[in-house]
């Protein structure tokens, strides 16, 4: 992984980005004692510990993939988003078993939809729940429990739920333990946003048939190699956003890259807005989005910054050759697609840099399963020192729980 800190030399000075530095060191050094706001939820920072996970994830994802071409994954927020953004990075073209993610809305017409879609499907389920009390994943769960019953009877269907919830305790326990559904855990000391690296994300991805491990050790050799890299990256968002810039875009030129988007927005917005503060989180997916929000980056109001966010790819797509040329496109025939798309983003981010926008660059090197496993623990890194320097709890959402005791009440 490469960071490339050159694009806000003109907006910030070294001299101005040291002290920023020294705040992030000693924020990476009080996360990593556990000795900060929510230290006791920082069981995500050793990897190492949550390894020996992997083997039941691979076990249960044998056993559903042999009786079903389809899993229903119920879960919201980040007891789904970070195994449907690595999902939808490598989900393969011929899909054995297909993970399907449902529990984050209350839409009656998208679940009259998934019903439907699963008539003539073998179907499971797993559900991701801490606490089994948030009201989309609870009804969701209910109506795919009672599905399967309906369809298979209880026997079966008890083969065919698998839980991920608290080690010790909570309403989804309780059902699994009544109901004899067997469960993996999220240990007590991680955080759904921070769980992508236990059964909550391992076990969906394992089922899709993604090589989780090299996810988990791309992020193991990530939380040895990169923690400088997440120093620098945490001082330069906190110095940016110092001086004005409150928006962090983060732009990737991968189309797959759409719900790694998602789960980085979820991610930092839920750590860091708290206490009137805090990085508003924005994605976009490029080149599609340089044609409707390029326009606002290039000359909106400059309260922005930008992180775009680089793979490499091994496709060998070259640009054909037109007898016509009509389209006046021949000075590029024979040139990889993907090169294009580089000078794509080498233009982009000049132009943006004229226009007033800070451009810091993330290559993560090769699209695998071991690259993005480094980038998810460096992106989780950085939010928990960039908390940190603010002054927040980077690991609690108070906000979201108002939502819902709110809900609680009119329902």
């Amino acid at each position: 992984m490469k960071l490339d800190l050159s694009g806000i030399s003109s907006f910030i000075s070294q001299a101005a980005l040291e002290p920023w530095l020294s705040k992030a060191q000693t924020a990476l050094e009080t996360l990593k004692k556990g000795s900060g706001a929510g230290g006791e939820m920082t069981g995500w920072e050793s990897i190492a510990a949550l390894k020996p996970a992997v083997q039941d994830c691979k076990t249960y994802a044998e056993r559903l993939s042999e009786i079903s071409d389809a899993v229903l994954v119920v879960g919201i927020g980040g007891s789904y988003l970070g195994a449907k953004a690595v999902y939808e990075i490598f989900a393969p073209p011929d899909k054995k078993c297909e993970p399907i993610f449902v529990g984050n809305t209350l839409s009656g017409a998208y679940y009259e939809r998934v019903i439907k879609s699963l008539e003539k499907r073998d179907f499971s389920v797993i559900v991701i729940s801490k606490s089994g009390t948030t009201t989309e994943p609870a009804v969701a769960f209910r109506i795919f429990e009672q599905l399967l019953v309906k369809r298979y009877g209880a026997s079966e269907a008890s083969k065919r739920i698998i839980a991920v919830t608290n080690p010790g305790g909570g309403a989804l326990r309780k059902i699994c333990e009544s109901k004899n559904y067997p469960m993996l855990t999220i240990p007590d000391s991680v955080g759904g946003r921070y769980s992508i690296f236990t059964p909550a994300g391992l076990l969906p991805l394992a089922v899709a048939g993604i090589d989780i491990d090299a996810l988990i050790n791309g992020a193991e050799r990530s939380s040895e190699l990169n923690s400088e890299l997440a120093v620098q990256y945490a001082a330069a968002r906190q110095a940016l956003y110092n001086s004005g810039k409150k928006i962090e875009v983060v732009s990737a030129w991968e189309p797959n890259f759409r719900w790694l988007g998602e789960w980085y927005k979820q991610l930092f917005g839920e750590s860091e807005g708290k206490d009137g503060k805090g990085i508003f989180p924005v994605s976009l997916e490029l080149t599609a989005d340089l044609h409707s929000m390029g326009q606002y980056m290039q000359d909106g109001e400059r309260t922005v910054f930008e992180t775009f966010l680089w793979a490499e790819s091994a496709s060998s797509i070259t640009v054909p050759s037109a007898e016509d040329n009509f389209d006046g496109f021949n000075n590029i025939a024979g040139r990889k697609l993907d090169e294009v798309n580089r000078v794509a983003l080498d233009a982009t981010k000049a132009a943006h840099i004229e226009g007033g926008v800070p451009a810091i660059e993330i290559e993560i090197g090769h699209l695998c399963a071991n690259n993005i496993g480094e980038l998810l623990y460096f992106f989780m890194l950085t939010c928990g020192i960039s908390g940190y320097i603010s002054g927040v709890n980077p690991f609690d959402q108070p906000g979201v729980e108002a939502y819902k005791k709110k809900m609680k009440q009119l329902l």
